[in-house]
């Protein structure tokens, strides 16, 4: 390819890096919020739910808008949206203003996640799309990597709102980018045709099945996102940075398993493969919350486990999506659409029962959301007769 396509990749690849940063930037800085806004754990908690609610929401209706009107025109709009609101998370005052404008930039921050990849289909021809989506995925990580570095540095020289400020420029730059680079094309769909392809996904149950294979392992992750910086920064007694180091600890077991996954494909089908892992995240989950009811407060034992658990993710999500564009090969923006966006709707779920459920001496609230998410998962390809022959 040439070299100004990767320039257009750089680009798509930091707008699906919207939501990374929106959400992992800002972890270190939890409980120092609750302390500025005169919050509890669970009000500051909170902005984390409202903004997957938000994010969900926003990517059912921005695919189809962006077939109707045009990718740009919808995209220049969300982007926008996100800059309004990012400086309103800058400016608030009260928990209350925060989980507002929070709200609001997850509706606006889904535009960036959603049309980069209808882009990807719009800008590039077929044979050059797997490695564009590689590369982009490369982009993501990196910035999931350095979020949360990055957000607990912020915090402790300059403040939290300092990481909206930067949010606020990152994004402004890259809607300049979108203004001088994304052409005006767009495919025309007709509106019948895109809710066909929808009632065709929901009819099938093999659908679902992948859905909440998909959905089970991310919404545990987010229990995670949600509780973590508190058990391990106000309970254990973890710095901020030692937590951002932590998280990305993480994240790297992530980019590990997504490397394995890779190289045993060669040998065995991504089916057989996302059974196997999420055997490991029920498994790690059942593992956390054993841990969590024996009160074993040492920080190894749940860094192991959480490590085992928050690392297939990226194999689970890779394989579920794998099965289902297979499947639904003449609906792959749909399927997408749907599989991200009640990705987003189960970790709000989960965030939100992590909150409450959430005690400021124990980790047996996130633990026992993800031995639960991480069962869901499981389960989910075990029960449905379709995947009985399924290779």
């Amino acid at each position: 390819m040439k070299s100004k396509n990767y320039a257009l990749i750089g680009l798509l690849g930091a707008l699906v890096a919207f939501g990374p940063l929106s959400i992992d930037m800002y972890l270190p800085s939890l409980p120092q919020m609750s302390v500025d806004l005169a919050s509890s754990a669970q009000q500051i908690q909170k902005t984390i739910t409202v903004f997957l609610v938000g994010f969900s929401i926003g990517m059912l209706f921005y695919g189809p808008l962006s077939d109707i009107y045009g990718r740009k025109k919808i995209l220049i709009i969300g982007i926008s949206i996100y800059i309004f609101a990012s400086i309103g998370c800058t400016l608030s005052e009260s928990v209350e203003q925060l989980t507002l404008f929070r709200f609001l930039q997850a509706l606006g921050g889904a535009s960036a996640s959603v049309i980069s990849r209808a882009l990807v289909k719009d800008l590039f021809e077929q044979n050059h799309i797997p490695k564009v989506l590689s590369l982009m995925h490369i982009i993501t990580m990196i910035a999931t990597l350095i979020a949360p570095t990055l957000g607990g540095l912020l915090t402790q020289y300059f403040g939290w709102n300092a990481i909206f400020k930067l949010l606020s420029l990152f994004s402004a730059s890259i809607l300049l980018g979108v203004f001088l680079r994304i052409p005006n094309e767009f495919p025309k769909n007709s509106r019948p045709h895109f809710i066909k392809n929808y009632i065709a996904v929901i009819k099938d149950s093999r659908a679902w099945s992948f859905i909440f294979a998909l959905s089970g392992t991310f919404a545990g992750m987010f229990a995670y996102i949600t509780a973590s910086s508190f058990i391990f920064v106000d309970q254990i007694g973890f710095s901020q940075l030692q937590y951002a180091f932590l998280f990305g600890f993480n994240i790297t077991g992530i980019i590990i398993f997504t490397i394995l996954n890779t190289y045993f494909l060669r040998k065995y089908s991504s089916y057989k493969l996302l059974k196997a892992f999420t055997l490991v995240a029920c498994i790690s989950g059942f593992y956390l919350l054993l841990i969590s009811l024996l009160n074993f407060h040492h920080p190894f034992y749940l860094i192991i486990g959480l490590l085992m658990f928050v690392g297939v993710t990226g194999a689970i999500g890779a394989n579920a999506i794998a099965n289902l564009l297979n499947i639904f090969s003449q609906a792959a923006g749909t399927v997408s659409g749907l599989a991200v966006s009640f990705q987003f709707g189960f970790g709000a779920l989960a965030s939100y029962f992590t909150v409450l459920l959430y005690r400021p001496d124990s980790s047996l609230a996130m633990t026992l959301i993800m031995a639960i998410c991480g069962f869901i998962s499981f389960l989910s390809l075990r029960i449905n007769k379709q995947l009985k022959n399924y290779l």
